[in-house]
């Protein structure tokens, strides 16, 4: 949009505009005119009106008014049918031309409400006589169905004829410039509106600071607030309102402070407000003043309060307080605002069984569901991995019909099926889906990702960008996974090198996940240089940095660099604490690992998890103290589960502790029975000590059970690939050509005088 100002801002009707017309401006009145004619008088509210107007001006006068009152209500009604009769009548009548224009004016108002816009348009061009009202009307209308720049273009003609704007007209041209979203137009037109006297007017001024507001520009907003004569609750709630979309969030509070104070009486439409930026400052204190407020003037248990306040409380963790304001005021509501508000405000805070009986007990009432209902209630269901739920809820979804059926709501339903392993489901949600966008590919990249699927997840990423969808930073994330779980490092720099140009190679996510993914991939030194440009490394990217070092084995590194995250004032969680335990338990540094343990809780306020006395027992089992490890084991303040005692298991088979890794066994075994690894460490510890006879039938016993161990394969990456090895693998196209060059290998590895390990063969070997 472009156009040329011939004098200052003050003088806009000289503003010379585009020759363009806008395309809702065309036609001539009589063609297509939305109206019919008929012979017989037309019925209207109770009154009979005649063929034509014309006995007394006196009755003229009534009938005027008759005709206005019905196009007003027509307009209320948004009901077009009355006003094109009407609009028929007026055009067969003698009206006098002011009265003609007082009714014309009345039916293009009521065709804009009703959405015939370009009636409005071919109606206004074909006015003999305007007033301010007539432009004023078309500007309105032009900005309501967003042709904001036809609603600037009709002020300026409205100047450029000599008729001057009125109060209403000014406000009008303000939510023209709002929608051009244009600074220096809303500056223009306040030089316009001083410059007609209506600088002072607090109708006015309150449309010019909200519109500075929306348009980012507070200073000026509060310039104008703060040069008003007087306020009202408009002009307040104006305030505050945009103090809290410019993310003045303290601001915001303080002038509702200041308003409840005497200035002007809060209404819902404050309450409102305020809450969303007491919500953002995460303040119970100020919340509880906000509600005070709300209940003194009685305004609490009005739905757009209550569900603010319900809001506000969950966005400051104070669900109790949030559950006692939905409890008093909306247990019985029929409206579901309140209940979505509730829902999500559980389901946002972790608390996902909550969520779930309150969405079981908005079922029972009969409240009615929408999109905002179940996407919250989904997520609840992805927090929770809650198997059953996931499809009785999506079997009601299916049953509300199309409605439903919206992007947004797929997508969460895609994703409560990832979280809770259903894949295949996942993929059907994913096919179904009439209309997808950046989210839908984004969970079905994520999906196969966190399935340990990630030659899917490629493959998926690159049919999303085939199809033209630009991939966002959690796109990039996942895809970075994958490349580390492949151990793709070509494919990791080249999605390096996409992230670069799109800009997200310093997004925190993003970040992180370069880092893990170089670190597992083998190049830590590319780790090491993404980790260094990042300018305030978070927790997340500390984390990957120490992560990356300690599967490296550089744990003076890890511990080095978990010291420089300390001091730089980070304080470590749970997953930070595991990597510094997992440095030390590779390193042998027993010590330090207790050290950092026992610091856990004490230091960092971290309860130590499964995974932490995991780490520890493989720190002692390491070092060959196994009875210490045991004894840690014993001391336990919870239950150890399969995975404490697989470490255990681990470390008796390196060190040929066969009562020991008994014991480790025959915990495992009711846990999981058909885990092969547990038979087969327990074999090969029976296998190493000489007990092959107990180590032959332990195998058995696998044979029996139906137990199998999932063979291991390498695997490598082909001008893009993915090519797999297993042992014994008679399935691969090029098997022949492998075995050929495996036996080549073989014999320049015995010439050098390699021999093979033959310690848990049970049969005899050449």
């Amino acid at each position: 949009m472009s156009f040329s100002v011939k004098s200052s801002a003050s003088q806009l009707s000289l503003c010379e505009l585009p020759t363009a017309v806008s395309n809702n401006r065309t036609g001539n009145l009589a063609e297509g005119l939305p109206f019919q004619t008929t012979k017989k008088s037309k019925k209207f509210v109770g009154r009979n009106y005649p063929k034509s107007i014309g006995i007394s001006e006196t009755y003229q006068k009534t009938q005027i008014q008759d005709l206005i009152d019905v196009l007003r209500d027509s307009s209320e009604k948004g009901s077009i049918r009355e006003a094109k009769a009407v609009h028929g009548l007026v055009l067969k009548s003698n009206f006098e031309d002011k009265d003609l224009m007082v009714l014309f004016n009345h039916v293009a108002h009521v065709y804009s409400k009703c959405s015939e816009f370009k009636a409005a348009c071919r109606l206004f061009d074909k006015m003999p006589h305007r007033n301010v009202f007539s432009w004023t009307v078309m500007i309105v209308g032009s900005t309501e169905h967003g042709l904001f720049f036809d609603g600037f273009k009709f002020f300026c003609e409205m100047l450029n004829h000599g008729i001057f704007p009125d109060k209403f007209a000014c406000s009008a041209i303000i939510q023209s410039c709002i929608g051009l979203d244009s600074l220096e137009l809303g500056k223009m037109v306040h030089a316009q509106i001083v410059t007609r006297g209506f600088g002072t007017h607090i109708f006015v001024s309150t449309s010019l600071l909200n519109m500075y507001a929306k348009l980012g520009s507070m200073e000026d907003s509060y310039r104008m607030f703060n040069t008003m004569t007087e306020h009202n609750q408009v002009s307040w709630n104006a305030m505050i309102s945009g103090c809290t979309s410019n993310g003045l969030h303290l601001e915001a509070f303080n002038l509702f402070v200041r308003m409840k104070s005497g200035a002007c009486t809060p209404n819902m439409y404050t309450i409102v407000s305020v809450s969303k930026a007491v919500g953002k400052l995460g303040d119970v204190n100020m919340g509880k003043e906000v509600q005070n407020c709300a209940s003194k003037f009685g305004i609490e248990d009005n739905v757009l309060v209550g569900t603010a306040l319900i809001d506000m409380y969950s966005k400051c963790g104070s669900l109790d307080d949030a559950r006692s304001v939905f409890d008093t005021n909306f247990i019985n509501c029929g409206v579901n605002t309140p209940w979505n508000a509730m829902i999500s405000g559980y389901s946002q805070s972790g608390r996902s069984q909550e969520s779930l009986e309150l969405y079981v007990q908005m079922c029972q009432n009969g409240i009615k569901r929408d999109l905002y209902t179940y996407c919250s209630v989904f997520n609840a269901i992805a927090a929770s991995k809650n198997l059953q739920f996931v499809k009785v809820v999506h079997g009601m979804v299916l049953k509300c019909g199309r409605d439903l059926m919206v992007f947004t709501v797929n997508n969460a339903i895609a994703d409560a099926y990832s979280k809770c392993g259903f894949l295949d489901d996942v993929r059907k949600v994913f096919n179904r889906m009439e209309e997808r966008d950046i989210v839908s590919w984004t969970t079905l990249v994520t999906a196969y990702s966190q399935s340990s699927l990630g030659e899917e997840a490629l493959a998926t990423f690159c049919q999303m960008t085939e199809e033209g969808f630009a991939p966002n930073q959690f796109t990039f994330s996942s895809v970075l996974v994958s490349c580390a779980s492949l151990c793709f490092l070509e494919y990791g720099r080249q999605v390096h090198g996409l992230l670069c140009k799109a800009g997200l190679d310093t997004e925190k996510c993003v970040e992180s996940a370069l880092i893990d993914m170089y670190s597992k991939c083998g190049s830590i030194a590319e780790a090491e240089k993404v980790f260094d440009k990042i300018s305030n490394p978070d927790i997340v990217s500390w984390t990957a940095i120490i992560s990356g070092y300690a599967q490296h084995g550089l744990v003076e590194d890890a511990l080095q660099h978990f010291r420089r995250m300390e001091q730089s004032g980070i304080k470590a969680n749970a997953v930070t604490l595991l990597c510094v335990l997992f440095a030390c338990s590779h390193g042998g540094m027993v010590e330090d690992g207790l050290f950092y343990f026992q610091q856990m809780e004490e230091s960092y306020g971290v309860v130590p998890e499964m995974e932490h006395y995991a780490c520890i027992v493989d720190l002692l089992g390491r070092v060959g103290h196994l009875d210490d490890a045991m004894e840690f084991i014993r001391k336990m303040p919870m239950e150890p589960n399969e995975m404490v005692w697989q470490t255990l298991l681990g470390a008796c088979r390196v060190h040929g502790n066969v009562e020991l890794g008994k014991i480790a066994a025959r915990k495992i075994f009711p846990i999981r029975p058909e885990y092969s690894a547990t038979y087969v460490l327990l074999s090969n510890i029976y296998v190493e000590t000489g007990s092959y006879e107990d180590g032959l039938s332990l195998r058995n016993v696998m044979k029996d059970l139906g137990v199998k161990k999932d063979p291991g394969y390498s695997w490598i990456s082909v001008k893009g690939r993915v090519h797999k090895f297993y042992s014994g693998d008679q399935q691969h196209p090029q098997k022949n050509e492998i075995y050929v060059k495996l036996e080549e290998l073989r014999e320049k590895a015995k010439a050098m005088g390699y021999a093979p390990d033959l310690r848990y063969v049970l049969n005899n070997v050449d």
